[in-house]
């Protein structure tokens, strides 16, 4: 089913959860960019994908969150970049096997945009639209902005990903405060998504479901698209060796799941620290709260 369609049926579409969380319990050391594993580890990626699908996910993001220019740059990768991306596609769609739908995870930039920071917008468009080309390439199902904290880098990057010709959902990210680290409130993100054209909109990351769902409900109180939700599993605990442990276990996270299609919410997923179990929970919690779901 392609997006619009799953959309349009009324059902909750239920997303997959975290992927670096799981590739670092496959062996990814603190630090190194999860894109790389596109060419060096592809089985652990596809493997990743597929517990997800099995799970019962019907979206699945692909494994490019930093796969712009600026991130492969830092890792001395940058002349990689379109079979990265690329490559990623096509792990996504060899590990869903038409069960589910592919879309092309896009992050922001890590540096703010002139005159606060010193990456021009001219300079991030051209990013963010050389990442989406290399990705359409491999014939995806649409495109989510993710994690994003400032609207002014959102807007250059749906501007600039317009022209790639699919669907594209965005998320912005909150603290428990319920704003931005620029000081953005879920009611103006809603209202810029709308502007933007998005299909779908919402939070992602973030401190866990029980302060996301508090943005949810801000949103929803405004002229928005269809709403989505992919929180962390709680907040991160950092280990000896560097690594962040998210303690909050799947049922506690799946209670929020309901929550969420009450407030409005098309899709449910996860975020940092989720993990199969969670994206199984949530399906479950669902189904018992009597919520219609896409085919899984």
């Amino acid at each position: 089913m392609k997006l619009f369609d799953a959309l349009q049926s009324g059902r909750v579409i239920v997303s997959d959860g975290a992927m670096g969380t799981m590739l670092q319990m496959r062996g990814l050391p603190v630090g190194e960019l999860p894109e790389l594993w596109n060419l060096t580890h592809p089985d652990d990626v596809r493997a990743v994908h597929s517990a997800y699908v099995e799970a019962g996910a019907n979206l699945i993001c692909t494994n490019t969150f930093g796969g712009a220019r600026i991130h492969l740059q830092r890792a001395g990768q940058a002349d990689r970049l379109v079979e990265i991306n690329q490559r990623a596609v096509e792990i996504a769609r060899d590990a869903c096997a038409e069960r589910a739908m592919v879309v092309c995870s896009i992050g922001p930039l890590g540096e703010m945009l002139e005159p606060y920071g010193d990456i021009s917008e001219e300079d991030a468009a051209a990013q963010f639209s050389e990442q989406a080309q290399a990705l359409c390439a491999a014939s995806p199902d649409a495109i989510l902005l993710e994690t994003f904290y400032d609207i002014a880098e959102l807007r250059v990057a749906a501007t600039a990903v317009a022209g790639a010709g699919l669907p594209v959902m965005a998320s912005m990210t909150f603290t428990q405060h319920g704003r931005t680290i620029t000081g953005a409130t879920p009611q103006a993100a809603a209202e810029t998504a709308g502007e933007l054209g998005f299909v779908a909109f919402g939070a992602n990351c973030g401190t866990g479901p029980e302060h996301v769902i508090r943005v949810i409900e801000a949103m929803a109180a405004t002229d928005h698209p269809p709403l989505l939700a992919q929180p962390n599993a709680g907040l991160p605990q950092t280990q000896s060796d560097g690594t962040l442990v998210y303690t909050q276990n799947p049922q506690v996270f799946a209670e929020y799941a309901p929550k969420f299609r009450e407030a409005g919410c098309a899709i449910i997923g996860g975020c940092c620290g989720s993990t199969p179990d969670h994206i199984r929970s949530v399906r479950t919690a669902l189904e018992q709260a009597a919520h219609p779901l896409l085919q899984a």
